[in-house]
């Protein structure tokens, strides 16, 4: 299931070998957390379950955080109790942020939190417009626009947008996950994600045209999973065999029997669908949103220090973060070992 990373074609092995792989992989790590108490770990999502977090419910379906002798609980988040608060209230082990800005925010701020995986090698966000023979051709043409921006968005890409192609405050109408606004009125924008909004917006038959951020130069990283620094400090061994499992889950995901685990999502997001879930793998791999960029050749998860500093230059000219700020011990990478899916097919 999972291999070393390197830039020579892979062996493809069949879908029926990955789980028999992945017992392998953590067979030694699980004999030795058998002899101890299996630590319960808790893991906030930001938001409700869905096709963007599977990794932690592909693990939890599978059975790797059993066998790697973990006791994982999976917290969702709502409107109400997103990533943000869930990093402020320190009371969990492990929380998936959205992008880098909120890492970022998460460091100037001093929360107790490290990143470990950039899960997504690209910001998932676009701006979506009604399509048809005026409409804007450009994040460039938005100028001006009326566009539905969440609050969050505001201190994060949406500076981005002034700073890159001259948006203004005057342009943002408020979008709070509701696309019933923005299907009824032909000129106007919103914010979307790659991996569900554009999908749902073509299934509800509404012609659209989708900016997306990464394709703008935005070099945000997608959902980053962040750990409790004091677990990373006190004991590496869990976060390890944490990570391990979880990146293991995003490859059967990905590339296996996805039935069990987009069972455990709808089980925990009744509106969620099959179809909502294979319109997402299919956005991901259009978008090589999880195994592109470094990740294919330095593994799923990977971070890098040329990339982070990238995001924090970028962001410089927004003056949300001070210009010598030391983000050098806002992530690791020591948990991460250029391992990389195999195809399967």
């Amino acid at each position: 299931m999972f291999r070393r990373a390197r830039s020579s074609g892979r062996s493809p092995i069949r879908s029926s070998l990955y789980l028999r792989a992945i017992v392998a992989a953590l067979a030694l790590a699980a004999t030795s957390a058998m002899a101890a108490p299996r630590p319960h770990l808790r893991v906030a999502l930001g938001w409700l379950p869905q096709a963007d977090f599977a990794g932690f419910f592909a693990a939890q379906a599978n059975g790797l955080y059993d066998r790697a002798g973990l006791d994982v609980e999976i917290v969702p988040g709502n409107a109400r109790n997103g990533a943000v608060m869930m990093l402020a209230t320190g009371a969990y082990d492990f929380v998936n942020v959205f992008n880098s800005g909120v890492a970022l925010d998460m460091a100037n701020v001093h929360l107790p939190y490290i990143a470990i995986a950039a899960i997504y090698q690209k910001e998932p966000t676009a701006i979506i417009v009604h399509d048809g023979p005026d409409a804007p051709r450009s994040l460039v043409d938005l100028r001006g626009y009326p566009i539905m921006i969440s609050p969050e968005a505001l201190d994060n890409y949406w500076a981005f947008l002034v700073g890159r192609f001259g948006y203004t405050s005057s342009q943002v109408r408020r979008y709070t996950g509701d696309s019933t606004l923005f299907i009824a009125t032909p000129h106007i924008a919103q914010q979307g994600y790659l991996t569900n909004d554009v999908a749902r917006l073509h299934a509800a038959g509404v012609p659209i045209r989708v900016f997306p951020l990464a394709d703008a130069g935005y070099s945000s990283y997608g959902p980053i999973i962040v750990a409790r620094r004091a677990l990373v400090d006190q004991h590496p061994e869990i976060v390890q065999r944490f990570l391990d499992a979880t990146l293991q889950g995003w490859c059967l995901y990905l590339h296996g029997d996805r039935t069990g685990t987009d069972r455990l999502i709808m089980a925990g997001n009744p509106d969620y669908t099959e179809q909502n879930a294979s319109d997402a793998v299919a956005a991901m791999r259009q978008y090589q949103l999880i195994e592109g960029g470094d990740a294919r050749t330095q593994g799923i998860g990977i971070m890098t220090a040329a990339r982070w500093n990238a995001y924090f230059q970028q962001m410089q000219p927004t003056g949300l973060y001070p210009p010598h700020m030391d983000f050098s011990t806002l992530y690791t990478t020591r948990f991460l070992h250029h391992m990389t899916c195999d195809s399967g097919q």
